[in-house]
């Protein structure tokens, strides 16, 4: 590397660094805030568990059968089995009932009817009541309310398979239950694997909608970070002196980009181990996952190749419109606003392919997506896993030609004397470039 394009990189470099709001806010924020987050989000749910773990309902119960076969008894020893505990409501009414919940600090009643018992016992079907006293609509309340009618789900099963086994004695309750049972499998590009595909489609899509993600805020970093660059040059009034100096303008340019891309890369590294702490901490380390490479699944080598590529073109491709947008503005805040104009072409492609493939779009939207260079990585993260690179390959070939496009037109912009001079003005009833 040349040392006047060494020198340049370093510069810039320290020009970000020596900003205290640009290194705290893209390095230190993300990899304090949001395991902060992580461990205010895991506390709160811990404790909301341990709070369904010692639930406590009340019961008014009219059934009086006092026979052998009170179903009443039967329910409620289930629901101590389930950790859920009662207390009976010395009361008449439901509408007492509810009254005394209140104020035994009690959030659910469950009323059983009279004919409780006896309807079972004709092979009917009776209906409880459950009351759920709302007062900050949170989680825990309609979770409490949810394990009162699981316990109930279990009663019906045990009810079940004890008519069932009057008629089959001897059969499993599991068998009585569930006469046809599913054992779901995944074929993979004609192979067959022993896994569940909701399973594998949960894992494989956690990657698939992290990955835009992740690509999508180191782009808008790194063109937010290039336009800084380029606006602080010219609002302090140093891009004259370093356009002065004897070196090319293209080394100037290239290390504006190369400064840029260090400092997004370090920034997108603080985003992903804070934000993976997060996702950790709210999640207790459990939650869906599987291993992909025992599976044949795992991405390939040639696949990360492919998409490190497409992402370096995007990265070049945004950090050279950032410059062009920002060398039409005078200060840092103007270019702030007008980078909200690569926003949009950025974010589509994120959102839209996080939640549908792209060949179930229409025709139009797939033109328009296509056509967005920023489109490819996405599509890359996606051919990690089914390995069909042939869409990513032919746009990396767009890539090039449209990275190649801009990164013209920048060059000539730092080649000629408008790099100082243009400036975009908005104003009320037009908009006018002045050079």
């Amino acid at each position: 590397m040349p040392s006047h394009l060494l020198n340049i990189v370093k510069k810039e470099l320290l020009e970000i660094f020596r900003d205290p709001r640009l290194f705290i806010g893209m390095v230190i924020v993300p990899i304090l805030v949001f395991p902060l987050m992580g461990f205010t989000v895991g506390t709160s749910m811990e404790a909301s568990q341990k709070q369904l773990e010692q639930m406590e309902v009340g019961v008014l119960s009219y059934d009086n059968n006092g026979t052998l076969s009170n179903y009443s008894f039967v329910l409620l020893a289930i629901m101590r089995t389930q950790n859920i505990s009662w207390r009976s409501a010395p009361v008449d009414t439901p509408t007492d009932g509810i009254s005394w919940c209140i104020a035994n600090n009690l959030t659910v009643l469950v009323v059983i009817p009279a004919n409780f018992s006896e309807r079972i016992d004709t092979g009917e079907s009776a209906r409880l009541e459950v009351f759920q006293v709302l007062v900050d609509y949170g989680f825990t309340e309609s979770a409490i309310s949810s394990r009162v009618v699981g316990a109930v789900d279990t009663f019906n099963k045990a009810v079940t398979a004890s008519r069932l086994h009057a008629t089959y004695p001897g059969v499993p309750s599991e068998e009585l239950l569930v006469p046809a049972q599913v054992k779901s499998q995944s074929v993979v590009k004609g192979e067959i694997k022993d896994v569940d595909p909701n399973t594998l489609v949960a894992t494989i899509s956690m990657s698939s909608i992290m990955m835009p993600v992740v690509i999508m805020i180191l782009i808008i970093m790194a063109a937010q970070l290039a336009a800084t660059s380029v606006a602080m040059e010219k609002e302090q009034k140093t891009m004259e002196v370093l356009l002065s100096l004897p070196i090319k303008r293209i080394y100037i340019l290239i290390g504006k980009l190369a400064g840029v891309i260090v400092v997004s890369l370090i920034a997108t590294l603080t985003y992903i181990v804070g934000f993976s702490y997060y996702m950790t901490s709210i999640t207790g380390g459990a939650g869906v996952s599987l291993d992909l490479n025992a599976l044949g699944m795992s991405p390939e080598p040639v696949g990360y190749a492919i998409m490190v590529a497409s992402l370096f073109l995007s990265f070049i491709t945004a950090l050279s419109l950032a410059v062009l947008l920002a060398a039409y503005t005078k200060d840092v805040r103007s270019a702030q606003s007008l980078m909200g104009l690569m926003y949009m072409p950025l974010m589509i492609p994120t959102i839209v392919l996080m939640f549908a493939p792209l060949d179930v779009l229409p025709t139009s939207l797939q033109a328009v997506l296509y056509a967005i260079p920023f489109t490819y990585p996405i599509l890359a993260s996606h051919a990690l896993y089914t390995k069909e690179y042939f869409v990513v390959l032919i746009g990396i070939i767009y890539q090039v030609a449209f990275t190649a496009a801009i990164l013209w037109l920048a060059t000539r912009l730092f080649a000629s004397e408008k790099v100082l001079t243009a400036k975009l003005e908005f104003g009320r009833k037009r908009k006018r470039i002045v050079e």
